[in-house]
């Protein structure tokens, strides 16, 4: 930004903050059980040990968020893939559970999805008082890859798979995997990825699939740079009249790819469309239609009978680039926090719809009664100045930031979490674009890319607004959302010493509205045990 080293250190020089400290609203005992091992999460999901990647069979179930994942129990590298299993109320606090499928003679057990078969067209259903959990997912083996089912009668502790697996044996293709399973118009639809593109398959019992259709074969649809992954289909209303009076539903097709994505490496488009129950038809897209502009967020599915109708998304919180090597020690992989997504219309003469995601409001449970710090007073940073939000390090290595800026024309600044060691992670804007520069975070030599700056472009043009940024750091990664959602970006990064101090930088006069900061409660529990496999 050209800024000078000037530091606005005396606030009484500019204007009088109201400064209110306060303490996390967490009880002694789980504070002292927080984890202590270097880059572990603290309210991010992690296994207690080993190898996670893909989130998988997302579904709620008699009052359980249930989240199914890739898991290698025997290594924190890949290894062969099992089923892992953790517990919510509110996908916020995770009880990881014993493992869910182990792999057989047909193959590993791959990505998949979940659903409650509330109306027991299978036939599993053994207890008339419970619903049936039935998952259906890849099986990988020495036949290819084919579609497997099964099915658990006891609200998801154990699992029996179906005796007449595969349910869609592999038809010759190598790329054949990742089924995610919704009812539709009368109907079971999976859709499932198949080399470059997705088909879809119709089931009236979730056992005996016909293929319906397919989307994507043209180049002109999407991205493919690579073969597409774990795929999810799920409606959504937008507000096309702008106030209210005309709601229409559109669907969302989401696909995964290992290479293309705007940071580099894997990522996550989207399309939005129709879909009759039998086909898919896409609306123009264009290279903005990613989930998230920062370079950790894979592989994210939606969670099925989600209670209140939402679409909730969760994210394996890594790229393929570096996945494999993160310097982490007991463990290898974590997930994002779950977003709640929504529709905008950004321009009605052209179709040019976006997808939002914002956290979804249970993270605020994560918040205690008073924050760490907190100003309700407007102020201005001068341009090409430097001003501590902290004045020393504020104990929380677990913290969400929430501010007000008010933007003039042509804004440039950085918003930077740092430690007493100035490793610092940044995210800001140019003048035309978003980043997020964790260039200076730590340890980056594990991978030669993963020093670097990162850039989204902003899909309106930034002037005079009032932008509300929610900033949420933990121990070894951060979570930026901004303009309301449009834009997203997610990031690791290996701080020596928590980044829990915070500063702006301005390159042009930059109004704060008001911001708070508050220290987050630890979910992961030192002490907690779960059973291996």
């Amino acid at each position: 930004m050209g800024l000078s080293k000037f530091t606005i250190l005396a606030v009484a020089s500019y204007f009088t903050l109201n400064f209110l400290m306060g303490q996390a609203s967490v009880v002694p005992s789980l504070e002292e059980r927080c984890p202590t091992e270097q880059h572990r999460l603290h309210y991010h999901f992690t296994p207690r040990r080993n190898w996670i990647n893909d989130p998988n069979g997302m579904v709620y179930h008699n009052g359980i968020y249930h989240l199914f994942y890739q898991y290698h129990p025997y290594s924190s590298g890949r290894g062969p893939m099992h089923w892992g299993h953790a517990t919510s109320t509110d996908m916020i606090r995770w009880e990881e559970q014993e493992v869910a499928l182990y792999p057989d003679e047909i193959g590993d057990c791959w990505s998949g999805s979940s659903v409650v078969d509330t109306t027991n067209t299978t036939g599993f259903q053994t207890d008339p008082s419970i619903e049936p959990l039935v998952a259906i997912y890849t099986s990988a083996g020495g036949a290819g890859q084919s579609q497997s089912v099964a099915y658990s009668n006891d609200n998801g502790e154990t699992f029996t798979k179906y005796a007449e697996n595969p349910a869609i044996p592999n038809p010759g293709i190598n790329d054949f995997r990742d089924p995610k399973v919704s009812f539709i118009k009368g109907q079971w639809v999976m859709t499932l990825a198949v080399g470059n593109k997705v088909e879809f398959y119709g089931s009236p019992d979730l056992k005996a699939w016909t293929k319906i259709s397919e989307f994507g074969a043209d180049p002109e649809e999407g991205n493919h740079c690579s073969v597409w992954e774990c795929p999810d289909l799920f409606p959504l209303t937008v507000d096309v009249s702008g106030n209210g009076t005309d709601i229409q539903e559109l669907w969302v097709l989401i696909v995964s790819l290992g290479c293309g994505a705007p940071t580099g490496g894997s990522g996550t488009q989207y399309f939005i469309g129709n879909f009759n129950g039998t086909t898919f038809t896409s609306l123009p897209w264009d290279d903005q239609q990613w989930l998230d502009f920062g370079p950790d967020n894979y592989a994210a599915v939606s969670f099925s009978n989600e209670p209140q109708g939402r679409a909730i998304m969760m994210g394996w919180m890594n790229n393929l680039k570096y996945g494999d090597s993160l310097p982490t020690i007991t463990w290898r992989g974590q997930m994002t926090i779950p977003r709640s997504l929504d529709l905008r219309l950004l321009d009605k003469d052209t179709q040019k719809y976006r997808l939002a995601s914002w956290p979804v409001e249970e993270i605020k449970t994560l918040r205690p009664s008073t924050p760490k710090l907190k100003s309700d007073t407007e102020f201005t940073i001068p341009m090409d100045s430097k001003f501590e939000l902290t004045t020393s390090a504020l104990g929380n290595p677990a913290m969400e930031l929430e501010i007000w800026l008010n933007i003039t024309q042509n804004p440039q600044f950085s918003i930077c979490a740092y430690n007493t060691l100035e490793e610092e992670v940044c995210f800001g804007y140019d003048g035309s674009k978003w980043f997020l520069d964790r260039s200076k975070s730590g340890n980056t030599n594990f991978n030669g890319g993963f020093a670097e700056t990162l850039r989204a472009t902003a899909d309106r043009q930034l002037s005079t607004l009032d932008i509300a940024i929610r900033m949420f750091i933990d121990v070894s990664s951060i979570e930026v959302f901004v303009d309301d959602g449009l834009t997203v970006m997610t990031s690791l990064f290996y701080a020596t010493e928590p980044l829990d101090q915070f500063y702006i930088e301005s390159g042009a006069n930059l109004k704060v509205n008001n911001f708070t900061i508050w220290g987050l409660e630890c979910t992961f529990l030192e002490d907690d045990t779960v059973p291996l496999p």
